[in-house]
């Protein structure tokens, strides 16, 4: 990796590292989503630090070349958040269905109420 784009990656990695934080911060991103994408990024820029590290990682696992080791990161990462983004719509899904019911529960008491009032 040329020392140029070792330095743009750093910087855009740094940048982005930032704007999660500023975004968790601000509450516009949830910290528990958010962790996975902090641990990638962190992960990238230590990748970006140390690009020697990759190489090694890739040889101790046993994949020929670097690229493909990212390439099988990136799949592990994709299948991580598809499933940490599944969990996620399974809980909202049951909280929905329990606040319609609890809203249907409601809606015929007053009904009731005002039955019985007229």
């Amino acid at each position: 990796m040329s020392r140029k784009l070792q330095i743009f990656l750093i910087i855009i990695f740094v940048i982005i590292l930032f704007w999660l934080i500023r975004q968790v911060k601000n509450r516009k991103l949830d910290l528990r989503y958010t962790l996975s994408w902090l641990l990638l990024v962190i992960a990238l820029l230590v990748l970006s630090i140390f690009p020697s590290l990759l190489i090694i990682i890739a040889n101790v696992m046993g994949i020929y070349t670097p690229i493909n080791m990212i390439f099988f990161c990136g799949f592990v990462f994709s299948l991580f958040v598809i499933y940490t983004l599944t969990v996620a719509i399974s809980k909202m899904s049951e909280e929905i269905k329990r606040m319609a019911q609890k809203i249907a529960l409601l809606e015929k008491r007053i009904s009731e109420s005002e039955e019985e009032l007229g």
